[in-house]
């Protein structure tokens, strides 16, 4: 099957499309419309604890690929410890309100962890396992995050999920450069977390705020995002590593 412009094409023909343009623009250019039902199990106990389910129809799932979403947080001005989680939530809270028919919506994301953000993206065809313990998206590689979930009461058209986006990107692999470019050894069939960490805590590691092994990776690398965020978030990743071990001592 060949994939069409739009991978996010409607099944149903006379369901309304939200207009999503005013979201890419500012680089949240990663969208899908879910059935309730494709909330695993985990995740829909965790939110039946918390929250009225027949009240909401569809989960609303955005993402971004690329850096402009970076560099839309950067020229607006967004400060703080998370300035794209701000800016992103923002961005999809005012393009909801502004839906014909005022729809209603429920953040889970960013917040507290009540849904499998790696199984709505496999539902949306977005997320594929690599050895480096991101998900890889067959478009976007692994410079593509999640930025915002929410439960909407809409009858928007779901998303279909073509055939070419489920094929293993990994698998069609034959020179594993993510392999052999990691300097610690710690990429292999899978990911060894100690080891990554333990060289990225070291004085002067290369990767203290980069990650060559997901550098070398040739899926998306046309996208891969500017320095300055991959800077921000490896920063953020290992200051995170830091209060961790602090408070295991």
């Amino acid at each position: 099957m060949t994939e069409p412009a739009d991978p996010g094409a409607a099944v149903e023909p006379d369901a309304e499309r939200p207009d999503f343009s005013p979201l890419d623009r500012v680089g949240l250019n990663l969208h899908v419309v879910l059935p309730m039902a494709a909330l695993d199990a985990a995740s829909r106990e965790r939110l039946a604890a918390k929250v009225e389910l027949a009240r909401w129809r569809q989960i609303l799932v955005v993402a971004n690929g690329g850096p402009e979403l970076w560099r839309s947080v950067r020229a607006s001005g967004v400060g703080g410890e998370d300035p794209i989680d701000r800016f992103s939530t923002d961005a999809v809270v005012g393009w909801l309100a502004a839906q014909r028919g005022a729809p209603r919506g429920l953040l889970l994301y960013p917040g507290e962890p009540v849904v499998d953000l790696q199984a709505l993206g496999r539902a949306a065809g977005w997320h594929q396992a690599s050895p480096l313990m991101l998900g890889l998206h067959p478009h976007w590689g692994s410079w593509f995050g999640y930025r915002v979930v929410m439960l909407t009461d809409t009858d928007w058209a779901t998303n279909r999920v073509w055939a070419d986006m489920l094929a293993s990107v990994c698998a069609r692999c034959a020179t594993t450069p993510c392999v052999t470019a990691c300097p610690a050894g710690a990429v292999g069939t899978r990911l060894d977390l100690a080891r990554c960490i333990a060289h990225r805590l070291q004085p002067d590691s290369a990767c203290t705020f980069d990650c060559a092994a997901r550098l070398a990776c040739p899926v998306g690398a046309q996208h891969r995002y500017d320095e300055g965020q991959r800077r921000h978030s490896y920063a953020a990743s290992l200051a995170a590593i830091r209060r961790y071990r602090k408070a295991g001592a």
